[in-house]
């Protein structure tokens, strides 16, 4: 199967990171295994999702030798929900030069380019590994590729550096920030809104939280790098949940919010920060009201940023394959400060534009597609040379 059909086949599994993606991993496994590689999966806790990591050329024995190139992407997709498609966003089509469907850039096209050419990596004579990384639930915080990591580790396995085919328009992008979601939970007490000072409202509680991360955020604005856009590092609250009925003062009310947060600053003084404040400016009025008011904030994903490393085996090796001299940083998450973390230098180079990512008719220009079989066969030319 040549890329681009490829890619529409990829395309046209529903893998919503709220779905399994299994159907997705065991066909990738079977081409791959097909065009000989060496291939072991870890499941997640459920069982109903699985990482993927497949290698080809040296190795000794049952062990993969350390070194090698991954080439890395993820398997899920963000929801289609709501969104006004102008097509079926799981079945791909071709549009003005354009490929449409929900992951055509974010990132079943880097992922079905890469799987495209399984037969060629198993022909060349490859001096060091090639390998295939593809994780599951990366749209909800990166949650899937650690589990791989893991296992790698535990299994002696040292890649020599990852190349993550995030949409970047083919760029070389070598630092990202790093990012959380989080829960807040504001706790009150029920009473009739008739006599709100006799109870404590959870959600007028939730509606000062938010205004007051609004108000960390107009804190973090001073502590900048230019290199990002926006500059400094950000918090967001996103989705709020909670009450029963327009005259009962709320008992509960959650607030779903995020940071963002520059690669080479500490996350941890953000969420001391908004735990602070909330303790010192919001809940002493409610307490006074209801003993019991109380706000619970629960982390439920959080990402390690990607820090600039311009000397780095991966960027060198970008820089040298694309001839780009030009090393960008994006506000955007990905796998590959995971990677970093886990002592495997990354960048992240893929096709499509990023302002795609995520919405309705969601494409991937056919001619980034192309960009990236080229630019994918000068890594294996790369693994060939050692």
């Amino acid at each position: 199967m040549d890329a681009l059909g490829l890619v529409k086949t990829l395309i046209g599994f529903d893998t919503t990171s709220r779905a399994s993606n299994l159907e997705l991993i065991a066909f990738v496994r079977s081409l791959l295994e097909k065009s000989g590689a060496r291939c072991r999966m870890t499941p997640d806790a459920s069982g109903q999702k699985a990482n993927l990591f497949a290698s080809f050329g040296p190795h000794d024995g049952s062990k993969e030798r350390d070194g090698g190139i991954v080439l890395s992407g993820h398997t899920d997709v963000v929801p289609v929900d709501g969104q006004d498609w102008s097509s079926d966003p799981f079945k791909a089509e071709v549009r003005g030069g354009r490929l449409y469907g929900r992951g055509a850039c974010d990132m079943k096209g880097f992922v079905g380019v890469a799987l495209a050419l399984a037969p060629e990596i198993a022909r060349a004579k490859l001096a060091r590994p090639i390998h295939f990384a593809l994780s599951y639930d990366e749209e909800v915080g990166c949650v899937g590729v650690t589990g791989l990591l893991e296992d790698l580790k535990r299994e002696g396995i040292k890649p020599a550096l990852a190349i993550v085919g995030e949409p970047t328009l083919m760029k070389i992008v070598g630092a990202h920030k790093g990012g959380a979601k989080l829960v807040t939970t504001c706790h009150g007490h029920e009473h009739h809104s008739s006599a709100p000072e006799k109870g404590a409202n959870a959600v007028m509680m939730a509606g000062e939280f938010v205004t007051m991360l609004d108000n960390v955020w107009d804190g973090l604005r001073a502590d900048a790098d230019p290199r990002f856009d926006p500059p400094h590092s950000t918090v967001q609250a996103t989705v709020i949940a909670g009450g029963t009925a327009v005259n009962i003062l709320a008992r509960q009310a959650d607030v779903t919010w995020e940071y963002r947060c520059l690669p080479d600053r500490d996350p941890q003084a953000i969420l001391d920060t908004v735990q602070r404040r909330a303790e010192g400016e919001i809940l002493p009025k409610y307490r006074a009201r209801a003993a019991e008011a109380g706000m619970i904030t629960k982390l439920h994903a959080h990402y390690p940023g990607l820090r600039m490393d311009e000397d780095s085996p991966a960027v060198r090796l970008v820089r040298e394959v694309t001839g780009a001299n030009a090393v960008e940083a994006v506000s955007y998450g990905t796998e590959a400060g995971h990677f970093q973390n886990y002592g495997i230098p990354a960048v992240i180079c893929g096709p499509g534009s990023i302002d795609q990512a995520h919405r309705a008719d969601e494409f991937c220009e056919l001619s980034e597609l192309a960009a990236c079989e080229a630019f994918l066969r000068k890594i294996i030319a790369k693994g060939e040379a050692g």
